[in-house]
């Protein structure tokens, strides 16, 4: 550089960084498809764009039955560890025959950003389905979160975390609200400090090693840091002001003993918020007891009862309780 010249200033990074008008119109037309009785998919909508991060997609499906009136939305966030998965997982199918639209996320996994990028993400989703529900015919005051195992976590956060700086303002609309009306949990892990204090003795992974899920999420051992992992502990979020949960564990789990869930039922109920804790007996990690017709059953009458029934064809929709 000369004498008095000046260095170059950076360009400003935006929050939202969404390059979708530079590419070729044939390449990125979505479309919608039908692949459920009585839905229509629309598979691949951008909900973020999280600079230098790939950009951030759901899925949404929603019931017919929504032409004539809006229906309530579950927005839905995949398992895996926070190492992997993807948003064609997850237990969500029968919502549809009863009704309710499902939006099925990915967001960052471990490995690309750790907490909280991925909690920022599920939160982006929320708000994305929010400005988005009259094009979809959405409930906009019905939306329901529902995550399994690290999915599960991500929405108990969203549902229980105020902290901005820990929700973030990602996505194109940061000033809409990413708040659930209920949460649906299927055996997430909410504590990763006592991860293995209510681990069995034959859990597949302690949680306090190097390389583990938590310790490649919080991006430390647990251990190492217990006051910041705490600020992950979503159970020490509850408030009289939390949404009602529906939470579901397996009493032979082996990779997320069933007192992190244990924990958050207590806290929600001492805080006065309602929970209910089903718990499945001889169920592992993800097993098959979590995509039955009996956990559908009282899915779907906790789903009623917090946010109404989505009304059959022709008819009017139930009053939300």
């Amino acid at each position: 550089m000369t004498e008095g010249s000046q260095r170059p200033q950076a360009m400003p990074i935006p929050r939202d960084f969404d390059l979708r008008p530079l590419a070729r119109p044939e390449m990125t037309e979505r479309g919608s498809r039908r692949f459920f009785d009585g839905a229509q998919s629309y598979l691949g909508l951008q909900y973020a764009a999280p600079p230098g991060f790939r950009p951030l997609l759901l899925d949404l499906h929603v019931p017919d039955r929504s032409a004539a009136l809006p229906v309530p939305v579950v927005v839905y966030a995949h398992g895996g560890g926070f190492l992997g998965g993807s948003r064609e997982m997850g237990p969500w199918a029968f919502l549809l025959d009863a009704g309710y639209a499902v939006a099925s996320v990915d967001y960052r996994l471990s490995g690309e950003c750790p907490f909280p990028g991925p909690v920022q993400d599920v939160a982006a989703a929320v708000r994305w389905v929010r400005t988005h529900a009259r094009e979809y015919r959405l409930n906009v005051d019905r939306v329901v979160g529902f995550g399994s195992s690290a999915g599960g976590y991500l929405m108990a956060a969203i549902a229980l975390i105020t902290d901005p700086d820990i929700l973030g303002d990602l996505g194109p609309t940061p000033e809409e609200s990413s708040r659930l009306a209920a949460v649906v949990d299927h055996y997430a892990p909410t504590d990763f400090v006592r991860m293995d204090e209510d681990a069995p003795p034959d859990v597949v992974e302690l949680a306090d090693a190097p390389g583990s899920s938590a310790t490649r999420f919080l991006g430390f051992i647990p251990s190492e840091n217990p006051a910041e992992a705490d600020c992950a502990t979503v159970w020490r979020y509850a408030g009289p002001g939390s949404p009602p949960f529906l939470i579901a564990h397996g009493d032979a789990d082996h990779r997320v003993g069933i007192g992190q869930s244990r924990r958050l039922h207590e806290a929600l109920t001492s805080a006065g918020v309602r929970a209910e804790l089903v718990v499945l007996p001889g169920a592992d990690h993800g097993g098959p007891e979590f995509d039955a017709p009996a956990l559908h059953q009282t899915t779907l009458r906790f789903l009623e009862s917090v946010v109404g029934r989505p009304a059959p064809a022709g008819e009017k929709e139930d009053a939300a309780r």
